[in-house]
């Protein structure tokens, strides 16, 4: 057992210890003073009951390894390694400020009815914008952090915000750090901050940071993470059965745009959220300046310029502002009209804000338009169109036996009417893949005291399952709508098209539309993709009191209809 340390011990001879500022479950880290340069230091050094386990100490010294490969002004910067007996003290710079995790949980204990602390949209961004573009370094590197979480986001006296902890940081594709340190458990990071491929335990890849750093987000709006359960493994697992809860009806003052970038950060699979974090940064800037395909410049790595930095909504917490000589302030949002809400929460899954498009002149030279010598082929090709056309026309008019007559016949165009030519029950996790299926002519008969129910279930979002829901089958393929009555809540409901019938649930691909409600009555769903068939799935349903106590909750529709649009 290694020998605890004291207050004015030297570390490597020229670190002298003067006070213990945070400590977790692993390591501790000390306020020390670098007696060579005159300069106050961070040491950070693993706790004495673990400090001899073998495992535990090969990866504090690849925190450290990893650390030493990165240099970004939003990544808190390592200075020295010192070994000294059987400990590995890792010297960094100091940070005077305080972690975001200390910045919510302080204005909700201000609170005075101890509401949770919610961040202001510029001071989102901010941190989003900078944290985003410290990881795209990482990312570069070929270091995946696996840990984004509040407690890991330092914001300096001078609201610069900084990436720490690097602790449980593995190389992409092995890289060269040997052996995974970490594979003995496959939850490796905070459970309330996983990915859903961190749960699977699958391999990872920069995006399984975006995700957890859309969760930061989330919850910086919020004030609340969209996951909550009794475990951590509940907690991890949910994120697997559903989406979050949607985000704008929880902050109303919030760009609505904003809250769409966060949910893309949040999608299930990776390849559906943004590709790097310089996406996830330029779509956040765009969002607050109210415009999803603003240019927006090439920040090369630098944010110590936040977007208007906004106090804490609850809590009233100041974070001092930084410099604002880079990026200008954006338009204020409060003369922009918000699209009015009601109950039934409808998120256009085509309209999350693209990557930005680069203005043509920050491409390299040899990459640009020649506009003048492009219009010169195209005057070029039209009058060779034209000339062709004449000799054609001039040689078939001369042909005996040839017609003059138009030869172009437009396509048939279908203009039957659509209707719903068969509905069936759909649980893709299920033994037979149906649910209640008897009861699914309810939804057709024109009576709407009758109805099509789930089964009934422990929890409210259907446990290991991912969902169940009906499958509505149309005459040709065609856009509409889908009216229902939603008869329990509060309720979360999917909707997906396809041109064939899928054989699994992956194969439907994104949803089309994600509406949920807190109260039941009527509900419609937009199909804006042709399609021949629907799915109307529930995600989320709420307690019936035609259920037991054991199994509470259950989903319930009632005449369901297509309209062509």
């Amino acid at each position: 057992m290694v020998a605890s340390l004291k207050p004015e011990a030297f570390i490597g001879g020229r670190y002298r210890l003067d006070r213990s500022i945070a400590a977790g479950g692993m390591a501790e880290v000390w306020l020390a003073t670098d007696i060579q340069l005159g300069r106050q230091v961070a040491v950070k050094y693993l706790k004495d009951h673990i400090a001899d386990d073998e495992t535990v100490v090969e990866r504090f010294r690849r925190e450290a390894q990893a650390l030493a490969k990165l240099h970004h002004e939003n990544i808190v910067p390592i200075y020295d390694i010192v070994e000294e007996g059987h400990r590995t003290f890792v010297v960094m710079k100091f940070v005077d400020g305080t972690s975001l995790r200390e910045i919510l949980d302080e204005g909700r204990r201000k609170d005075p009815e101890h509401r949770p602390a919610r961040l202001g949209a510029a001071l989102t961004v901010h941190i989003g914008r900078s944290i985003a573009l410290a990881l795209q370094h990482a990312h570069d590197q070929g270091i995946v952090h696996r840990d984004i979480k509040p407690g890991n986001i330092l914001i300096s006296s001078g609201g610069k915000v900084l990436l720490t902890d690097f602790g449980i940081a593995k190389a992409m594709h092995g890289g060269e750090t040997g052996t995974d340190l970490t594979n003995q458990n496959i939850m490796m990071g905070t459970a309330k901050y996983l990915s859903p491929e961190q749960v699977r335990g699958h391999p990872l890849d920069g995006r399984a940071d975006i995700y957890s750093l859309g969760l930061v987000l989330y919850e910086c709006l919020a004030g609340n993470v969209p996951f909550k359960g009794q475990n951590d493994q509940a907690i991890a697992l949910q994120r697997l059965q559903r989406d979050p809860t949607p985000l704008a009806p929880l902050c109303p003052g919030v760009p609505i745009l904003l809250t769409d970038v966060v949910h893309k950060m949040l999608r299930r699979k990776p390849e559906s959220r943004y590709a790097n974090g310089r996406e996830v940064s330029s779509a956040l800037q765009a969002a607050l300046a109210g415009d999803p395909n603003a240019p927006t410049p090439d920040l090369g790595g630098n944010t110590r310029t936040p977007v208007g930095m906004d106090p804490l909504i609850t809590g009233g917490i100041p974070i001092p502002p930084a410099s604002r000589d880079l990026t200008p302030e954006p338009p204020t949002m409060a003369s922009r009209p918000r699209a009015t809400r009601d109950d039934s929460v409808d998120i256009e899954r085509e309209q999350t804000p693209r990557t930005n498009r680069r203005p043509e002149r920050a491409l390299p030279r040899s990459q640009q338009t020649n506009r003048s010598r492009g219009m010169l082929a195209v005057g070029l090709l039209v009058i060779a169109v034209l000339v062709t056309s004449w000799l054609l026309w001039s040689g078939l008019r001369s042909s005996p036996g040839v017609s003059t007559a138009p030869t172009d016949v437009a396509a048939p165009v279908d203009n039957s009417p659509v209707t719903v030519v068969g509905l069936r029950s759909y649980d893709p996790n299920g033994d037979d893949s149906t649910e209640n299926e008897a009861m699914v002519t309810a939804l057709s008969d024109g009576n709407p005291a009758t109805s099509w129910a789930t089964l009934c279930y422990q929890n409210e979002y259907f446990g290991s399952k991912r969902g169940v829901g009906i499958v509505m089958q149309l005459s040709r393929p065609a856009t509409g709508q889908v009216t229902t009555e939603v008869r329990t809540s509060p309720w979360r409901i999917e909707v997906f098209g396809a041109q064939t019938l899928p054989e699994s649930l992956e194969g439907w691909g994104e949803p089309l539309k994600v509406n949920n409600g807190t109260n039941s009555g009527p509900a419609t769903f937009d199909v804006t993709t042709p399609a021949s068939h629907v799915l109307i799935l529930f995600t989320q349903i709420g307690p019936s009191s035609q259920c037991s106590n054991a199994n509470p909750f259950k989903g319930v529709l009632s005449e369901l209809s297509f309209t062509a649009g």
